[in-house]
C-alpha cells in the first residue's frame, strides 16, 4: 500500500502536473498571451495611439505652433522689424542726410558757388563792365566831342553892367 500510495503520488505528481502544466501553462502562456498582445494590445495602442496622435498631439501641436507662430514669432517680427526699421533707418537715414547733406552744401555747393561767383564777377562783370563802360565812355565823347566842334551848344560868360550877381552864362542859341 505504501508502494501503490508512492506509485500513484509520484504518478499523479509526474503526470498530471507535467500534463496540467505543460498544456494549461503553454495553452495559456500561448493563448492568453497571444490574445492579450494581439488584441488588447493592438486595440490599447491603436486606440490611445491614434487618439493621443489624432487629437492630444495635434490639437497641442496645433495649439501651441499657433501660440508660438502668431505670439512670439508676429511678436519678435513686429518688435525687431518695427526697432530696426524706426532706429536703424532713422539713425542712418538722419545720419547720412544731416551728414552728407551738409557735407554736399557745405563743400560742393560753397565751392561750386564760389567758383562760378568768383568766375561770373571776374569775367563778366568786369568784361561787361570794361565793354560798356569803354563803349559808353567812348560814344558819349564822340558825341560831345562832335557838339562841341561843330558848335552847336557854345557856352559863354557875359558880364551884365546892370545886374549886381556878378558874371552869367549866356547860350548862343535861339534861348
Amino acid at each position: 500500500m505504501a508502494y501503490l500510495l508512492a506509485f500513484y503520488l509520484a504518478y499523479l505528481l509526474a503526470f498530471y502536473l507535467a500534463y496540467l502544466l505543460a498544456f494549461y501553462l503553454a495553452y495559456l502562456l500561448a493563448f492568453y498571451l497571444a490574445y492579450l498582445l494581439a488584441y488588447v494590445l493592438a486595440y490599447v495602442l491603436a486606440l490611445y495611439l491614434a487618439y493621443l496622435l489624432a487629437y492630444l498631439l495635434t490639437f497641442y501641436l496645433a495649439f501651441y505652433l499657433a501660440n508660438l507662430l502668431a505670439f512670439y514669432l508676429a511678436n519678435i517680427l513686429a518688435f525687431y522689424l518695427a526697432y530696426l526699421l524706426a532706429f536703424y533707418l532713422t539713425f542712418y537715414l538722419a545720419y547720412l542726410l544731416a551728414f552728407y547733406l551738409a557735407y554736399l552744401l557745405a563743400f560742393y555747393l560753397a565751392n561750386i558757388l564760389a567758383l562760378y561767383q568768383a568766375y561770373l564777377l571776374a569775367f563778366f562783370l568786369t568784361f561787361y563792365l570794361a565793354f560798356y563802360l569803354a563803349y559808353l565812355l567812348a560814344i558819349y565823347l564822340a558825341v560831345e566831342f562832335q557838339r562841341c566842334s561843330l558848335g552847336g551848344s557854345q557856352v559863354e560868360v557875359q558880364r551884365c553892367s546892370l545886374s549886381s550877381d556878378g558874371p552869367r552864362l549866356r547860350s548862343s542859341g535861339a534861348h
